[in-house]
């Protein structure tokens, strides 16, 4: 980064290279439309490449990156939410079928799936994704960096500007909040499990 500040395009070029993938992923974890996690996910890189002359190695470059993103993310789902004020939609957001496993592994695999199976999995991830969308943004985003990009609390801290025990409550909180969901998911398919049976 210090190089990009030079004016080296390459050393620019090579962070791209090296950041993209784990970027997109990240980004793609709190949107379900491809297209508009590398909308994010290219607006966050030129973000960085503009404040380039700004920039000091007082934290990791990838702390610094991912604070860029995360508030990226936030700002798409503010403009979203007001966007929703004026036009009501009918269409409710797809859910990446990775993300639910990646988050909790609550999704059972895929293979040999019976057609029914294929169906309560499918609701179990919308389930899943739906509780992740709902949860407070710093609960969301610590869930996800911890989960998805393997980040350390420390480092979460560091993007979020909150302590690492603060992390730590955002987490279990998180993971409160995504249990409960659950729970109430199985209870009610269970009981309609038993009305059919009835």
């Amino acid at each position: 980064m210090l190089s990009v500040q030079k004016g080296d395009l390459d050393a620019f070029e090579s962070i791209v290279r090296h950041y993209q993938a784990p970027v997109i992923n990240f980004v793609g974890r709190y949107f379900s439309d491809r297209a508009r996690s590398e909308d994010v996910a290219q607006e966050a890189f030129f973000r960085v490449y503009k404040a380039r002359k700004r920039y000091e190695p007082t934290a990791k470059f990838r702390t610094w990156l991912f604070t860029i993103v995360s508030r990226l993310c936030l700002n798409e789902i503010r403009n979203h939410q007001r966007r929703s004020r004026f036009f009501t939609t009918s269409s409710s957001s797809a859910t990446d079928s990775d993300s639910g496993r990646d988050l909790l592994g609550q999704v059972p695999d895929e293979h040999m799936e019976t057609p029914l199976e294929t169906v309560e999995r499918q609701e179990l991830e919308e389930t899943l994704q739906d509780c992740i969308d709902a949860l407070p943004h710093n609960q969301r985003a610590a869930i996800l960096m911890l989960r998805g990009e393997e980040t350390s609390y420390q480092d979460i801290a560091d993007v979020l500007e909150v302590t690492v025990p603060a992390v730590k409550s955002l987490v279990n909180r998180a993971r409160e909040t995504i249990r409960q969901a659950l729970g109430s998911y199985r209870a009610g398919k269970d009981s309609s499990s038993t009305a059919v049976l009835e």
